[in-house]
């Protein structure tokens, strides 16, 4: 229930869903005001649907920034807390990464300065809220009666007033908001990658720290539930940036167990029983006529489909080819030997651990298993052939290197 989602539509190929806690932000709008009737009512919830199509439009700047570039977005959620886009990745260019973080505010101060403008021509003594002039007590009292009660005017105003906060709020250096990554892109012009991710990160949870102590004192707590989503976002994407970063030029083959031992499609369920109590791995690549790999069948699958009852004439391909229909969404359980890893821990998902994998011919030449690959990946790299096979941490320049991109999915707020 907690991933629930509606779909708003599709605009400029990117799907936009709402979350259905967001029903409860606009349930809470209405009934803050509901002494104030109908058209109060009315009036709060129009403008909170406003102010998250303004939220909208900030994610696509994101996205569509993130276009130019050669990045896909995956979606955009609208969530009570704010928006979140969902990037196929960040670039691994600085000057890249600071547009794209820049792009969402950017559209922000676009709107806001359209709003103040339409304010400026349509209502000038209006005008006195952003420019912090003195005004006498009628004109104060006119503008706190025009924000008071429901009006275009005062619409307009508070929307402006938004989109400047807006503006402001995701320029903090927080990572993995905005200013976070407009931080760790200007560190990442004069650092390793890295290291000016953990640096951004640990700012991060500072201005966190600090962003919940404030919203505890007013007893805000919509922003203590933002500052623990920093916190939380900030130190999970740099962790996957340490990973991502330690399989970096590294293939399939650099990390893959070679020759393993492999069971035919045709073996029964009773005969692999009594194979694998000789076997020591928790998983089995399953191979068809002249070892072409077909799957991959682990041990705890083997156990789950025998609680479960299964025939014991049912064979290993029959298994492993039911389990890859339940995991279609955790990639393709057999490897090319020359994929990149980073593509493979990228696409893997969550539901699968192992991967049988195979040659050009499609012939089972190895087996990866993701629990063991980053510590196979540092061993790859302490080879005495490391250097012979091209294994280097080299600087990102403008064009880069082929893997010049961090291959991740990427949250952006």
């Amino acid at each position: 229930m907690l991933d629930q989602r509606l779909k708003l539509g599709t605009f400029f190929g990117i799907g936009v869903y709402v979350h259905w806690t967001f029903a409860l932000l606009v349930a809470y709008a209405a009934f803050s005001v509901s002494e104030g009737g109908l058209a109060k009512m009315a009036f709060h919830v129009a403008f909170l649907l406003l102010v998250f199509l303004c939220v909208t439009l900030h994610e696509y700047g994101h996205a569509l920034t993130a276009r130019r570039f050669g990045i896909p977005t995956l979606d955009i959620t609208l969530l009570p807390i704010g928006g979140v886009a969902r990037l196929r990745n960040m670039p691994r260019i600085a000057w890249q990464e600071l547009l794209v973080a820049v792009a969402g505010p950017a559209v922000n101060v676009v709107i806001a300065t359209v709003l103040i403008t339409i304010i400026a021509i349509v209502h000038p003594v209006a005008m006195s809220m952003f420019t912090m002039a003195d005004v006498d007590q009628a004109t104060e009292t006119h503008l706190e009666t025009l924000l008071d009660e429901p009006s275009l005017i005062g619409m307009l105003v508070m929307l402006a007033g938004v989109n400047i906060a807006l503006v402001i709020f995701n320029m903090i250096p927080a990572f993995p908001m905005d200013g976070g990554r407009v931080l760790r892109s200007l560190l990442a012009m004069k650092l390793d990658y890295r290291k000016a991710t953990r640096i951004a990160a640990t700012v991060g949870v500072i201005c966190a720290v600090v962003m919940a102590s404030t919203a505890f004192y007013f007893g805000h707590v919509v922003g203590m539930l933002i500052a623990a989503f920093v916190v939380y976002a900030g130190l999970s994407e740099a962790r996957q940036v340490d990973v991502m970063e330690s399989v970096r030029g590294l293939t399939v083959r650099d990390v893959m167990i070679h020759n393993p031992s492999s069971v035919s499609m045709d073996t029964p369920i009773w005969e692999l029983i009594q194979r694998w109590s000789y076997e020591t791995g928790t998983a089995m690549p399953v191979v068809g006529l002249d070892g072409f790999a077909i799957s991959i069948l682990p041990l705890p699958e083997l156990v789950k489909a025998l609680e479960s009852g299964v025939r014991p004439e049912t064979t290993a391909g029959q298994l492993a080819g039911q389990l890859a229909s339940q995991l279609s969404d955790s990639g393709n359980p057999v490897l090319n030997c020359d994929e990149k890893l980073s593509d493979v821990l990228m696409s893997a998902g969550r539901g699968r651990r192992q991967f049988a994998v195979a040659d050009l011919r499609g012939i089972l030449v190895g087996m990866l298993d993701l629990d063991s690959a980053r510590v196979r990946s540092q061993l790859a790299r302490m080879s005495p052939d490391a250097a012979e096979v091209g294994f280097h941490a080299d600087p990102i320049t403008e064009k880069g290197s082929p893997d010049a991109e961090w291959l991740g999915e990427t949250r952006i707020s």
